[in-house]
């Protein structure tokens, strides 16, 4: 019979661990404040700003300009934080020459690897928890519904979910800590940052070539090609996923589907970029934990 995985030794262990010290407290301290300054210093700004207390419209803006803020935050500290608390799960072992113990007892890769993944993936959400709170100013200004932040904390718990499993696999694959670790913070930060500004660039070079070529002159295959694969890029994309859904929620009023026109009078009828990004994003994420268990089973024998 199965264990429960929240009765897995090693997450037992590793949560007592990094729970009784007082560096897990000093973590979430710092984490907060840093999101409450930031926040804090932008609400300044943004009042200042307004013409109005009264003005909805510029509420919204300003309730809007703050939640967005937030998340921008939380997922940079997510980019930053799910790799490396994984990265080290198993390379860490055999750098302490403690992994042959592991090996010793009676637990199957299996549970090994699962402890770590979920020890490491707690924590980054009670780090993500604990900041939903600061997302109330954002919701009592105006402009940010509820369905908008459960769907921006969904987003970041899904990544949260897919950088820790990210981690985890190069600490399996890779022995030396400090090489797994900055390959998993290339690969996330890429995922993050680099996706978004490679997009820029293709979009602007596009956009010049558009102007030469008038898009009436472009078959509507090569355009829906086009929209599909830009919709691919945006699925994968945390931060342009948040935006393209918040963007169809205001415009269509629509969290599910996208109805996209193209230049010849046709439409595309698209998911919704959040759904397509949580579904990859799982799947990839068992599939590096599947992989996982086989490198550490292979270890052992």
């Amino acid at each position: 019979m199965r264990q429960p995985l929240w009765k897995n030794p090693v997450v037992v262990k590793e949560a007592r661990t990094r729970m009784r010290g007082p560096r897990t407290a000093l973590i979430i301290t710092a984490h907060l404040l840093i999101v409450t300054l930031v926040v804090g210093l932008a609400y300044l700004f943004f009042r200042s700003a307004l013409t109005s207390v009264g003005n909805l419209e510029e509420r919204r803006t300003f309730g809007k300009a703050i939640f967005g803020l937030i998340v921008w935050i939380e997922l940079v500290l997510i980019s930053f934080i799910a790799p490396a608390l994984t990265s080290g799960a198993i390379s860490m072992e055999r750098e302490r020459q403690t992994f042959d113990l592991l090996q010793a007892t009676l637990l199957p890769a299996r549970a090994l690897v699962w402890g770590k993944y979920l020890a490491g993936l707690s924590f980054v959400f009670l780090l993500l928890f604990t900041s939903i709170p600061l997302q109330g100013p954002a919701f009592l200004i105006g402009g940010v519904t509820t369905q908008e932040i459960l769907l921006s904390t969904l987003i970041l718990a899904v990544t949260a979910v897919g950088f820790c499993a990210l981690g985890l696999l190069f600490s399996s694959l890779i022995h030396r800590t400090l090489v797994s670790t900055t390959l998993a913070y290339a690969v996330s930060i890429f995922l993050v940052f680099g996706i978004p500004i490679i997009a820029v660039i293709i979009g602007i070079l596009l956009s010049s070539l558009a102007n030469s070529s008038p898009l009436s002159q472009v078959s509507p295959q090569a355009q829906a090609a086009a929209v599909i694969l830009g919709w691919m890029v945006i699925s994968v994309t945390p931060m342009a996923s948040i935006i393209g859904a918040e963007v169809i929620f205001l415009e269509q009023h629509s969290l599910w589907v996208a109805e996209i026109s193209l230049e010849h009078g046709s439409k595309l009828i698209l998911p919704s970029p959040w759904l397509p990004y949580v579904a990859i994003y799982l799947i990839a994420s068992l599939a590096a934990i599947w992989l996982s268990i086989q490198l550490v089973k292979q270890k052992e024998n």
